[in-house]
């Protein structure tokens, strides 16, 4: 049986979260694996000093899980839910969870893009999507539990970095539509772009946009589009100074759920 895993902070995004993970679970047939990372609070003085105990952590976030366990069940209850508490950096125990029992996919709650909300999103998702050695699906908080029937693959030009198989299991699992799309300023059609993943006959579109997130914002709206997946690229130490990666902007400005492939 596939798993799906589920890092949770017990935030209203995060049961949100995991609510959107059980329908996919309850849709392909795969189990749900509930994580919550803690980390020890510690007294900001000359001398550090524990405020709670390692036991005390552990023991809140067996009772945390024990109750999102409980939410998940009362909505989707033919879903096996197992979960774990883990001490230590979230994006290090999630990837070490991800070696250990290697999960079809990371679900986590995507926050709001402004504020404080933007810096813990930055800090924490796309710090799993650099890290995590598996695909990570970003849910928006007031998003639904709807089929997933239309999927679109945002193109780069640039291949598919070996991850054909990944890509073409989830779309099969699910039964959905592909669409495959490219954002250019202008020009001809993509290069190859009728060439990708054949066997899952999915519409070919090159998007004519200035803007790469405005072009995916509006082939969304227009086609009923249900999930978008990036494939991350590394970047240089140039581009990551002076230029905001395509990846984090659509994090942060796209409004359905996103499928981030991981950049290894």
């Amino acid at each position: 049986m596939k798993t799906i895993l589920v890092p949770t902070d017990f935030s209203p995004a995060a049961d949100n979260a995991m609510l959107y993970a059980a329908n996919l679970a309850s849709v392909i047939k795969a189990s749900i694996h509930l994580v919550h990372v803690y980390q020890i609070p510690v007294s900001m003085s000359d001398v550090p000093v524990l405020l709670v105990s390692v036991e005390e952590m552990k023991n809140a976030a067996e009772k945390g899980l024990e109750k999102s366990k409980e939410l998940l069940l009362k909505s989707f209850p033919g879903v096996d839910v197992r979960y774990e508490g883990r001490l230590g950096n979230i994006a290090d125990e999630v990837n070490s969870l991800c070696k250990e029992i290697k999960p079809l996919t990371l679900v986590v709650g995507k926050h709001g893009a402004t504020g404080m909300e933007r810096i813990l999103f930055g800090s924490t998702t796309l710090s799993l999507i650099k890290h995590a050695h598996c695909p990570l699906i970003a849910v928006p908080d007031k998003e639904t539990h709807k089929p997933i029937s239309n999927i679109a693959l945002a193109y780069d030009g640039s291949g598919l970095n070996g991850l054909e198989q990944k890509i073409r299991e989830f779309v099969q699992l699910v039964n959905a539509r592909l669409h495959v799309i490219h954002v250019q300023v202008s020009g001809k059609e993509t290069p190859g772009i009728k060439e990708l993943l054949p066997e899952l006959s999915p519409l070919h579109q090159t998007i004519r946009n200035e803007e790469f997130v405005s072009g995916i914002e509006k082939y969304i709206h227009a086609h009923h589009i249900d999930m978008l997946m990036v494939l991350p690229h590394k970047h240089n130490i140039i581009e990551r100074l002076f230029y905001r990666t395509h990846t984090s902007e659509v994090l942060q400005k796209v409004n359905i759920p996103i499928m981030a492939f991981p950049e290894h």
